[in-house]
């Protein structure tokens, strides 16, 4: 694939996107609505570029929408404080991202008014929509926004594994590794989820198919003594929304919360990045026909976020042991919830072979930015 240049610095003020930009109305209005049978989410807009983001269950959804702890939300909001002053202090120093963060938007349980019977949880945010659909784009100005959330998520993260997870209650699961090990299993209850886990038997062998067993249950279990964190629990491009003024992003956190390893998190993304651009390279799906994306550089922007450091490139060997196989797991989850949510596609064959030299290699491609 034809890689795009590397991104300019993102302007202080950039021309926002038509992607971006909502229809105008005097009252809130619905401007975007999709989903899976796992969940439906609903972004609604309501003036004074005020938006807010609905997700609902969907009738594949298996457990509870649930909020962090009293002391976990208490934290988060700590560290989401702890983003905004930084923000505030990096002063005329801001437009360069010096400083800056993704602030974290806390889901609210919504109103029967607004979700129905099903429930659901409603987060308050300044854009319509995504990273997800943003970086993909082929808009220049949708790409930088990006790249920039891109490095704020990572910044985000840092801060969010600075804090140990010493609260009085049990560590919650990691529902992603979850879901994982109900598919490996079997004990899932899938129609194209147990097709797909058929082939992907067939495709790594027993072998490649143990080895998946295993680093995903060594991710359900607790780090040892004293090394669980504060996690987000399942960072994604989906998750991060940008302002359409550039000025701040932010992230939707709450229902997936947990702790354990900083590599879980952070592995995530990486893992969701390497993905969009090994289907670009092979032109599968919706990456492999769009427009050239510098995904390189969207990976470099989180990880000099997450480091701490300009050169990126240079400190990947300082990342937390186990991201490799931490993204390798997210690529198992990612295929196995569109196999189980969305449906069967042929596609899927050539992700199962993706994956299964994503685990040969130990996971080492999703490091290779």
């Amino acid at each position: 694939m034809a890689d795009r240049p590397h991104a300019a610095p993102v302007p202080q003020a950039p021309a926002v996107p038509a992607a971006v930009r909502p229809a105008g109305a005097a009252g809130s209005v619905t401007v975007r609505e999709y989903g899976t049978r796992y969940l439906r989410i609903s972004v609604r807009y309501h003036g004074d570029a005020r938006f807010s983001w609905l997700r609902v269950p969907g009738p594949a959804h298996d457990r509870p929408q649930t909020a962090p702890s009293p002391a976990a939300g208490a934290a988060l909001r700590r560290v989401d404080a702890a983003v905004a002053d930084a923000a505030s202090g990096a002063g005329a120093g801001a437009g360069s991202g010096a400083g800056r963060g993704a602030r974290l938007a806390l889901g609210e349980r919504a109103a029967a008014s607004e979700s129905g019977e099903r429930g659901g949880v409603v987060y308050r945010v300044p854009g319509a929509v995504s990273v997800a659909r943003l970086l993909p784009s082929g808009d220049d100005t949708a790409y930088r926004l990006s790249v920039r959330a891109l490095a704020d998520l990572g910044r985000t993260l840092r801060q969010l594994h600075d804090v140990p997870w010493e609260f009085a209650e049990p560590v919650p699961p990691h529902h992603g590794v979850g879901r994982l090990l109900a598919w490996i299993s079997g004990t899932a209850p899938d129609g194209d989820g147990a097709r797909l886990r058929a082939l992907a038997h067939d495709r790594l062998g027993a072998r490649l198919w143990t080895r998946l067993t295993d680093w995903a249950v060594a991710a359900q279990e607790p780090p040892g003594r004293g090394g669980a964190v504060l996690l987000h629990g399942a960072p994604s491009t989906g998750w991060l929304v940008p302002s359409p003024a550039g000025d701040h992003s932010v992230l939707l956190t709450g229902e997936e919360v947990t702790g354990g390893d900083p590599a879980l998190d952070l592995g995530w993304v990486l893992g969701e990045l390497h993905e969009l651009r090994s289907a670009a390279a092979r032109g599968l799906g919706a990456a492999g026909q769009g427009p050239p994306v510098d995904y390189p550089a969207a990976a470099q922007a989180l990880l000099a976020g997450y480091l701490r450091k300009e050169d990126a490139a240079a400190a990947v060997e300082t990342l937390p042991a186990g991201t490799a196989r931490a993204a390798t797991l997210r690529l198992a989850v990612h295929m196995r919830d569109f196999a189980s949510f969305v449906g069967w596609h042929e596609d899927l064959r050539r992700y199962a072979d993706l994956l299964a030299e994503t685990l040969d290699a130990d996971g080492a491609p999703t490091l290779r930015w």
